[in-house]
């Protein structure tokens, strides 16, 4: 009887033991599987990634294609023709004792530069631009304007009116906006363009040619 107990005791506990082995494998196999599942679905988001990011880098390439377009562009913009720097040195005087010279216009791809000096010994301040800046409609204190009726753009800071005390000399660059044109022939320069200018000189110079 004792005999019989034993050996059913060690059959159970080899079927137990044949059992618990067989599910520990094929945990093994679930967890291998999972495994591997979880590898091909890292591999596929890898996949998707790479495709994204290749997606990225050709619409960077395409606006860095664009950038070197509009570089192109503007590099024309600077390789187009401008007309050669116009030396004129001229030299006047008010009656009321203001001294002026002209002396040279340059250009630029965008800007227009005119260069004078001058001198007030009338015994009060006057101004060179007393209108100022340019503003709207109000084209300003100093126009320029081509022979085709394209006006150039006075700009400039507080200093637009030129302000020049009694016994006062200074020599001044003014600026205009904008790119001569390509079928401008001569300019035409006013200081003070404004009618009933009182004490503050006027000073115009017209058909200025330009030499291409």
């Amino acid at each position: 009887m004792y005999q019989r107990m034993s050996l059913f005791l060690l059959t159970f506990m080899f079927m137990v033991f044949i059992v618990t082995a067989c599910g520990n494998q094929d945990n093994g196999n679930v967890n291998q599987e999972s495994e591997e599942v979880s590898s091909q679905e890292n591999e596929a988001n890898d996949d998707q990634n790479e495709e994204k990011q290749q997606k990225v880098d050709i619409t960077a390439s395409e606006d860095h294609d664009e950038t070197v377009v509009n570089k192109s562009n503007a590099s024309n913009d600077e390789d187009k023709p401008l007309p050669k720097d116009i030396e004129i040195y001229d030299e006047v005087q008010t009656d009321e004792g203001v001294i002026f010279e002209l002396e040279k216009i340059t250009f630029e791809n965008d800007y227009i530069e005119v260069h004078f000096n001058a001198e007030n010994l009338s015994g009060y301040r006057v101004l060179f631009a007393r209108a100022g800046a340019a503003k709207g409609d109000n084209l300003g204190g100093i126009t320029l304007q081509d022979n085709t009726g394209f006006d150039y753009r006075y700009v400039a800071d507080e200093e637009a009116r030129l302000e020049v005390e009694d016994q006062e000399k200074i020599d001044a660059i003014v600026r205009f906006v904008g790119s001569i044109q390509e079928d401008a022939q001569t300019l035409t320069l006013k200081f003070n363009p404004e009618e009933n200018m009182d004490m503050h000189p006027k000073f115009t110079y017209e058909d200025i040619e330009l030499e291409w």
